[in-house]
């Protein structure tokens, strides 16, 4: 039998983990705790009505949030093209401005 490496350990729960248990929530850390396991173990089985409702309604939040992610694109988009624009007139600035700058160093030199 191989010895255990830590990546074949389930992770331990970080603070944040914690947190999330505490506002009703999961992660993989939270589930793979022995008292998640156990607890998973003695869950009834829903039944299939059950499992199509839930599904129901995570397809529908995950929906909702999709969607959501697809209208915070179109500001993140104009964003970034607006960002991107402004570099490049910075860039050209500084470019510039150390063009004229060597011009009146090489006048200063030159006289």
């Amino acid at each position: 039998m191989l010895p255990e490496s830590e990546s074949d350990k389930p992770p331990k729960p970080t603070a944040i983990d914690i947190e999330i248990a505490r506002n009703k929530g999961t992660s993989v850390a939270i589930e793979a705790t022995n008292e998640s396991l156990q607890a998973s173990k003695s869950d009834p089985t829903p039944s299939l009505s059950e499992m199509i409702e839930q599904k129901t309604r995570e397809n529908g939040r995950l929906t909702e949030e999709l969607a959501h992610l697809h209208r915070k694109q179109g500001p993140y988009t104009y964003l970034m093209e607006k960002v991107t624009l402004a570099m490049k007139d910075l860039e050209q600035a500084v470019i510039e401005y150390y063009r004229l700058e060597g011009i009146i160093e090489q006048q200063r030199v030159n006289s």
